[in-house]
């Protein structure tokens, strides 16, 4: 009988513990449970805080206030390169407006422009050791738009005032505007940037002294009377619009580098053919030009939108970029010749639109009563702000009477340099050995040395063309 007892013993202990394991099996689920509530909660608090810290990369920021906030910082963190970007109210408030429904028309025709002309940019940039992001400021400037003329007379797509482009070597006459050249004025301003950043070694304030200008950068800095402050510090002392414009270039940054996100496309643009800029050195009618490629002249025109006429006037010293797009149903005969300024083939001399000598305009030009600056400007294809400059004139300014200098004499100091040093006697000549770097053109190497032209350099170095190689040593004359 006691061996019975003992063989029943052990089942009434399992019964007993039967309950009891299945209670600890539930505590050990809801434990379980517990923690991954605890790791989610500890996941997403280290997410948050490493988004504050991902903000002491940015040069300035005002604390998260929510998850868009920190994901706007995560992004902004992740595509900062050489530029130092921010975030801030002014910021999020241009973000907010880029990004608004009202907005995304422009937002999209931006986003179109910009595949025509970045890559120029890029490619510019690139060569000049220039950031790729500062391509964004001709957005804020000029909404890619390159016949834009601001209320202070600046034009094109980098916005240069008349005495800033002559003094980066852009040519402004009666038939061409290199401040609408994609090229050119992209070459000016990344000559513009390094200077402004060789002087103030930061550069959203060498951007910031492209919209005020560099001299009153110098003048906050002095009223400021900080020892190299960054653009954050000295935003309080610079323009109003100055304060504004960093953030509008930040906010416009952001915004196109995540279009896609915030559904702004591609919109359709005139630019549907890839382009090749070529430099022709001589005259070249464009309507020729477009008969050849088989493209509407107006279309031609919106890839050289710095031609102020249908004639470009090019020489061996003073060649000209011409842009010419890519199609399929171009004729290259009759684009050589139209090129080459010869006849069609198959066409006679007297019925090809043969060009001689660059075309003549009246240098100068007596305004008769009722005219305008306006109304004379359209009449010999110039701008309003030419006149001004070459004529030391306002906007109401009387003209009636007066006698208007239509084009600026480039070449007569140059001319009176050149017979000043034939009168001299001299057996020997002095030269001094310049090397080529990136951007450089014979144009820009003559404009930076004084009594020099295109001519004289390519007959004192033996060039028969305009290219130029880097590192290339020439001799240019003292």
């Amino acid at each position: 009988m006691k061996k019975i007892h003992l063989w029943v013993l052990p089942f009434c202990a399992l019964s007993i513990t039967q309950p009891a394991i299945a209670q600890d099996m539930a505590s050990i689920e809801n434990e379980e449970y517990t923690l991954h509530l605890k790791e989610l909660v500890s996941h997403q608090r280290d997410a948050i805080f490493s988004g504050i810290d991902s903000l002491k990369k940015l040069s300035y920021a005002d604390p998260i206030l929510n998850a868009e906030d920190s994901l706007i910082f995560q992004r902004m963190r992740k595509i900062q390169k050489a530029v130092p970007l921010a975030y801030n109210e002014k910021i999020k408030s241009y973000i907010d407006k880029y990004v608004s429904r009202n907005y995304n028309p422009y937002m999209c025709k931006l986003q179109g422009l910009a595949q025509h002309y970045f890559p120029i940019y890029e490619e510019i940039f690139e060569g000049t050791g220039i950031p790729d992001e500062i391509k964004y400021i001709s957005v804020v400037e000029s909404s890619l738009d390159p016949h834009l003329v601001s209320r202070s007379g600046a034009v094109g797509l980098w916005q240069f005032m008349y005495a800033t482009a002559k003094g980066y070597d852009l040519t402004m006459d009666s038939y061409i505007d290199e401040r609408k050249d994609p090229y050119a004025a992209c070459h000016a301003a990344s000559r513009y940037f390094k200077d402004a950043y060789d002087e103030f070694n930061d550069w959203l304030l060498a951007l910031a002294s492209y919209n005020c200008g560099r001299g009153a950068v110098r003048r906050a800095i002095e009223r400021s009377g900080l020892d190299h402050p960054d653009f954050w510090q000295l935003s309080p002392f610079l323009p109003e619009e100055t304060q504004n414009y960093i953030p509008k270039f930040i906010a416009m940054t952001y915004t196109l580098k995540h279009a896609q996100e915030y559904g702004i496309e591609n919109a359709a643009t005139d630019f549907v053919f890839a382009a090749k800029p070529i430099m022709v050195e001589n005259n070249v009618d464009l309507a020729r030009v477009a008969t050849a490629i088989n493209l509407p002249l107006e279309t031609l025109k919106k890839f050289n939108p710095s031609f102020k006429r249908t004639i470009v006037v090019a020489s061996s010293d003073k060649p000209k970029r011409l842009i010419l797009p890519q199609t399929s149903s171009s004729n290259d005969s009759l684009l050589y010749a139209a090129l080459s300024n010869t006849a069609f083939p198959g066409s006679t001399k007297e019925n090809a639109m043969i060009l001689a000598s660059s075309p003549s305009a009246p240098a100068k030009y007596t305004a008769k009563q009722g005219e305008s600056l306006a109304s004379v400007a359209r009449k010999f294809g110039v701008t309003v702000q030419d006149l001004k400059a070459w004529n030391g004139l306002s906007l109401n300014s009387r003209i009636a009477g007066r006698t208007l200098i239509l084009e600026k004499e480039e070449n007569t100091r140059l001319a009176k340099a050149k017979h000043t040093t034939a009168t001299k006697s001299s057996t020997t000549t002095a030269y001094v050995t310049y090397t080529v770097r990136k951007g450089d053109t014979l144009s820009h190497i003559a404009n930076k040395h004084k009594g020099s032209s295109i001519s004289q350099i390519k007959s004192d170095n033996n060039l028969r063309g305009s290219s130029l190689r880097i590192g290339q040593k020439i001799k240019i004359k003292k």
